[in-house]
């Protein structure tokens, strides 16, 4: 429990006058990027005031930090920035909450271990075999659509179908998934937001409770073993504690169970709004398929779902020209990083013919690089290429900007209008 109960020692710092930190609210994804641009060109290492924490805008920098987890250790990624109450803390200590941070928030050589293991039983051949069922579940949603005259693809498509695809991975009953979908939701809104202690303590009841869930699976696993995650796990295992634990297993199956989805539901849905908000780029993938894989790596690259993430200093470092102390919190900001025009020329429009466009840093970099990547790519290329092809002629049902859940870490859309007819 130790990424809930943290309380970091953070030390004071030194802030020049008119900082553009006083400026950026790490909340507003609407807004967001002309802050983080202006600061790329004026300033791109700030102190954010609102959270506490450096923010590293620029490519070369943010690559940087994530190639050197031993200056910039990962261990606050998943740490709530409003403290937990200690009711909530006691509810979950005494229930038994045993989640270990084994890898997003966990550096070597214990992460080298446990993802050595991950990735084997999350192969990219076992990951890509899921192509069919994603195929399958997208004409499924589609299929509910063609009827209509406007829906919310959120709710009727993209919000479920990801976890029902991590759900044949992991052997999951599909009738679960709107209830780990709404435990998931409750963890990142745990981590990323700035929760009231009311709606914290209901979120640390739904965590105890998606916990159990958990356990009872890898339980079941040890039981029966079928053709799937923690089952894997527990075979390259062999009841070999210097291996994997079982509580590691555990701890592993919940992240996948958790962050398997839950941004690849926001990625999705991004990309299809970037889309419809500009209806040629609609017609080009109509009209051309191949262009899809394009649209999906610009779709990452300028909406990614995982908009900044964490460090901690380990040491004084000097970042972008800026002397940072041992025990500070940085945000690498993937969301400015992926449109640093000094990586991508013209980074502000969506364009399918962008050569390096594979280069964005959304999934991370280095060690921790997202196992789960090749999975997201192809789930939002299945949904692409099976909307594009049924709605010809699909727009937007509410032109304008998307409203987003409040966590800063993630850009989550609340929902997505759309006119499948046109």
């Amino acid at each position: 429990m130790s990424d809930l109960a943290k309380v970091w020692d953070i030390p004071k710092a030194v802030c020049p006058a008119g900082s553009i930190g006083w400026d950026w609210d790490p909340f507003d994804h609407g807004r967001m990027h002309q802050t983080l641009a202006r600061a790329q060109r004026t300033e791109p290492v700030f102190y954010a005031p609102s959270l506490g924490h450096w923010v590293v805008t620029r490519y070369a920098d943010v690559q940087e930090i994530l190639r050197a987890p031993d200056s910039f250790s990962a261990s606050n990624a998943n740490t709530p920035i409003s403290p937990l109450p200690s009711q909530a803390l006691d509810l979950l200590s005494s229930g038994g909450y045993a989640l270990e941070g084994i890898q997003v928030n966990c550096d070597p050589p214990r992460h080298t271990r446990i993802r050595s293991f991950a990735a084997q039983a999350m192969n990219q051949k076992r990951l890509l075999a899921l192509e069919a069922d994603t195929r399958q579940l997208s004409r499924a949603a589609i299929a509910t659509l063609t009827e209509r005259d406007e829906a919310d693809l959120l709710r009727e498509m993209t919000y479920e179908l990801p976890a029902r695809v991590i759900f044949r991975l992991l052997g999951i009953p599909q009738k679960d998934a709107a209830q780990v979908k709404a435990w998931a939701t409750d963890r990142l809104m745990l981590s990323f937001s700035r929760a009231q202690p009311e709606a914290q303590m209901r979120a640390a009841q739904n965590l105890l409770e998606f916990w159990h869930y958990v356990v009872a699976l890898v339980e079941q696993r040890m039981h029966a073993p079928g053709d799937d995650f923690a089952s894997e796990l527990l075979r390259l295992r062999d009841g070999d504690d210097e291996r994997l634990t079982v509580n590691e297993i555990n701890s592993a199956t919940f992240g996948l169970l958790f962050a398997g989805h839950e941004t690849t539901s926001s990625q999705s849905t991004n990309t299809i709004h970037a889309l419809l908000s500009d209806p040629d780029l609609w017609s080009a993938l109509v009209q051309d398929p191949t262009l899809i894989p394009a649209a999906v790596e610009e779709g990452l690259r300028m909406y990614g779902a995982v908009a900044n993430w964490r460090r901690v200093a380990v040491k004084d470092v000097t970042i972008g020209g800026v002397n940072i102390p041992a025990g500070s919190q940085i945000i690498v900001s993937f969301a400015a990083a992926n449109r640093d025009p000094e990586i991508f020329a013209d980074p502000d429009r969506f364009r399918l013919d962008r050569a390096n466009g594979r280069r964005h840093l959304t999934f991370g970099h280095g060690i921790h690089v997202c196992l789960g990547a090749p999975l997201a790519r192809m789930e939002v290329k299945v949904m692409l290429e099976e909307l594009t092809q049924t709605f010809p002629h699909m727009r937007l049902g509410e032109p304008g900007p998307m409203t987003f859940q409040p966590a800063f870490a993630f850009r989550a859309p609340t929902g997505l209008r759309v006119r499948p007819r046109g």
